[in-house]
């Protein structure tokens, strides 16, 4: 069984796409892993798809909501990373009745064919805290929130946590807040790391991951930053944050060592 891991904040900006594509890239050197594009402005479907993309995630939450079978089929990026492509006409979403009533359920459902064939599900979120993103998180197991380490931060972590009490989903855990584009050169922000690691304890990742425009490069062409310019600070915090991540599934073990017939918990 998968374990699906939702990537969000509402606050914009904060690199919800390219944490998704360095994640799942970096994970599927040992697993199997999915990603699924939630955002109608298709970032991370642009970024990583050379073809027109069919079989949308739109798609399928259609015949869902018709209460057809879905016919996924996710696109073989790599042999061991497919994504779901995302659709600008997700917008319709929030103004479905139908999905205003049963989103949770419809995700859940959708996310139940696909939880056999991949060790990890990694969903892209739209920025909006609307009935599309609860739905999304109703239904995951798990939520990483990349934040930034600015004035807003500390506020903007606990407007945060209100709004994820607000999704009926108890078993929703926080995996944690990782700083991104992180500028440890600044006074402002190792204060407010501080301050963070003293308000929300070990909510807070150890890994920040700097600024760099390689960054945004690697995006452009559809690479995790690792690839595109391995000795970059960034690529190494972002393998970092991999490695960080996956001991708190596995116990400790590293994601670069390739790990032979696995059956992650849920």
């Amino acid at each position: 069984m998968s374990n699906t891991v939702s990537i969000y904040n509402f606050k914009g900006g904060v690199g919800k796409t390219t944490t998704a594509l360095n994640l799942g890239i970096s994970w599927s050197r040992s697993f199997k892993v999915l990603l699924i594009d939630f955002d109608p402005q298709c970032n991370l479907t642009n970024a990583i798809t050379i073809e027109e993309p069919r079989n949308t995630i739109y798609d399928n939450i259609r015949n869902l909501l018709h209460d057809h079978d879905p016919d996924i089929e996710p696109l073989e990026i790599a042999p061991y990373l497919h994504i779901i492509p995302g659709d600008f006409q997700m917008t319709q979403i929030e103004s479905n009745n139908q999905f205003i009533s049963f989103g949770t359920g419809i995700i859940a459902r959708l996310l139940s064919t696909q939880r056999r064939e991949y060790d990890f599900i990694i969903m892209d979120c739209p920025t909006n805290f609307g009935v599309l993103v609860k739905a999304i998180l109703g239904s995951s197991k798990n939520i990483l929130i990349p934040a930034q380490a600015d004035s807003f931060s500390i506020t903007g972590i606990q407007t945060l946590m209100g709004y994820l009490n607000m999704v009926e989903n108890s078993l929703l855990n926080i995996l944690g807040v990782f700083f991104n584009m992180y500028n440890g050169n600044l006074i402002l922000s190792q204060e407010k790391f501080n301050e963070a690691k003293n308000s929300f304890g070990n909510l807070i990742l150890d890994t920040t991951v700097s600024r760099s425009i390689k960054v945004g490069e690697a995006l452009d062409i559809g690479q995790a930053i690792s690839d595109y310019s391995p000795d970059n600070t960034a690529a190494v915090e972002f393998m970092k944050l991999s490695d960080e991540l996956l001991a708190k599934f596995l116990g400790n073990v590293s994601s670069h060592v390739v790990l032979e017939n696995l059956n992650l918990q849920e």
